[in-house]
């Protein structure tokens, strides 16, 4: 199975795809590692297939003279066209560029994760963030499966950070994000909740776990949904 892991600076996708990857590894898995970000400086694994052996983020800024934003954007350019070797594994977990927007909202991301069959995405979402943040964050997770046609897991990473009553209330939320209004009855509250009822038409409601790529708790339930996803027949629910 390829596994892309995606979400926005700062969720520990790198940490995430190392440690997940030594947890695979444990459970007798045959694992490989990809890096696709071209910008970042060091990774807390070995990389099986670097994208920065064939560019970088400063190495575009110095040839083409542009500034960070701008190489960035070239290199999605040239990382929709880098021809990703075909690993031998029972899992290819795929690291993704730190800057989730153009990864996901240009060419890049749709036509890799296209390129490869028996795909499914890791949407991490950070909770050391405000509560607030997660009505936000289950939407973002459902545009990365329409945008990249893949079924993709919403995750929630740094439940290390989280005492056990924050976890729970966290898990509440997340089983029904109506609770939110207990605590406030914004108009802004509203409109989310209109939004995530037409998107759950479309979308199955699914478990989302609660991890930490720090300390691998969540592990077993992770790997417990990746089996449901390539089951035909997996209950996600």
């Amino acid at each position: 199975m390829n596994v892309f892991i995606l979400g926005p600076a700062g969720s520990g996708k790198s940490l995430l795809s190392g440690s997940f990857a030594s947890y695979l590894a444990g459970e007798g898995y045959r694992v490989k590692l990809v890096n696709l970000d071209p910008g970042v400086l060091e990774l807390p694994y070995k990389a099986d297939f670097d994208v920065r052996t064939r560019f970088t983020v400063e190495g575009i800024m110095r040839e083409k003279g542009l500034g960070p934003n701008g190489a960035i954007l070239e290199a999605m350019e040239r990382l929709a066209r880098v021809s990703l070797p075909r690993l031998d594994a029972d899992y290819v977990l795929y690291d993704t560029p730190g800057q989730l927007e153009p990864f996901l909202f240009r060419d890049a991301g749709r036509r890799i994760v296209g390129s490869l069959k028996d795909c499914c995405c890791l949407f991490l979402g950070d909770l050391s963030a405000p509560r607030r943040n997660l009505l936000g964050f289950y939407l973002y997770a459902l545009t990365a499966r329409y945008t990249l046609e893949a079924e993709t897991l919403a995750v929630l990473n740094k439940v290390d950070l989280l005492n056990r009553e924050e976890t729970e209330m966290v898990r509440r939320l997340m089983e029904n994000p109506a609770f939110l209004l207990e605590a406030s009855a914004s108009l802004q509250d509203e409109m989310n909740l209109e939004v995530l009822k037409v998107l759950r038409s479309f979308f199955p409601p699914q478990r989302i776990p609660l991890v930490s790529a720090k300390t691998g708790v969540g592990f077993d339930e992770l790997l417990t949904l990746l089996f449901e996803v390539k089951c035909t027949c997996g209950d996600l629910t």
